[in-house]
């Protein structure tokens, strides 16, 4: 049984030169836009929560706090 990636390379070896030509130029688009849409979200909501804790021993922390706090009869 094929992987899905080789089903996907037998379908491009059945493209048109043109067809492939499009397809690598569609690729290279959904290439390159996470990483600018990415780099936009990261800086829509970076001031937004500045305010909380980031480090993992800080959440960490908190969690132990609930915990115990959950844990008491």
């Amino acid at each position: 049984m094929p992987t899905a990636v080789q089903s996907i390379l037998i379908v491009v070896h059945e493209l048109t030169p043109q067809q492939r030509r499009e397809l690598a130029v569609a690729l290279a688009l959904i290439d390159a836009e996470p990483s600018a849409n990415r780099q936009e979200f990261v800086q829509s909501i970076r001031g937004k929560y500045r305010h909380l804790p980031t480090s993992s021993e800080a959440f960490l922390l908190r969690k132990a706090a609930e915990t115990a706090l959950e844990s008491r009869p």
